[in-house]
């Protein structure tokens, strides 16, 4: 799956749940998330549960970047584009894959 693709999913299932939250809240939702992964960390959890965490985060971040109608893929190749000019296999086309 590609960014692009992951944000619209996000958009589809939670957009209007998310936009009713704000941003603010949905912020909140997403410091917890990061918690939570710091927790399992801490805790030394499975290679599973540090996975769940981080597709969270992911997840959480695409949907704090719809309801502030953030392109993810313009955004890090605005932020990051003379960074992946080092990767030689890198494509920085519209779709950024994940």
């Amino acid at each position: 799956m590609r960014l692009k693709e992951f944000q619209q999913l996000m958009r589809q299932l939670y957009y209007k749940n998310d936009y009713e939250r704000g941003v603010l809240k949905t912020t909140l939702w997403l410091f917890e998330e990061i918690g939570e992964l710091a927790s399992a960390i801490v805790k030394d959890r499975s290679y599973e549960e540090l996975e769940e965490e981080l597709a969270d985060i992911i997840a959480w971040t695409a949907s704090l970047a719809n309801i502030m109608n953030i392109d993810l893929v313009t955004a890090i190749n605005k932020k990051y584009h003379h960074c992946l000019n080092l990767l030689t296999n890198f494509d920085l086309g519209e779709d950024w894959s994940v």
